[in-house]
């Protein structure tokens, strides 16, 4: 046995095809990776399912805007959307339950505050 381990050399830097192929390799990956599809319209890429979550934030909203925008002229039926979304949370169906919650705030004129970017059924 040696008393000293053999040294290793350092590796050498790429050259020539190897570089070529490569800075090839990177440029290619980075055009796949932005030809990959867009989000569907209405759509974010941070789209997610709806929670309860989301339900009860826009529930408030609604309830803390609905005193301000009470005369509105479709209060009767933005009040009956939030009171449809506010069933379809309870039931668990959290999307059906958003899109209703976001019609009714719509309704009123008011913009959610916190966006939740679940599209809509249709």
């Amino acid at each position: 046995m040696d008393r000293y381990p053999e040294r290793r050399r350092p590796e050498a830097p790429l050259r020539g095809r190897a570089r070529r192929a490569l800075v090839v390799a990177c440029l290619v990956a980075a055009a796949a990776v932005g030809q990959a599809a867009p989000p569907a319209p209405g759509a974010d890429a941070t789209t997610r399912p709806a929670t309860a979550a989301d339900c009860q934030s826009l529930m408030h909203q609604f309830d803390v805007a609905f005193t301000a925008h009470h005369d509105s002229p479709h209060a009767d039926g933005a009040k009956k959307s939030r009171d449809a979304g506010d069933s379809a949370c309870q039931q668990g169906h959290y999307t059906d339950g958003v899109h209703q919650l976001r019609r009714a705030l719509h309704d009123i004129g008011v913009k959610p505050v916190k966006i939740v970017t679940v599209p809509a059924p249709h």
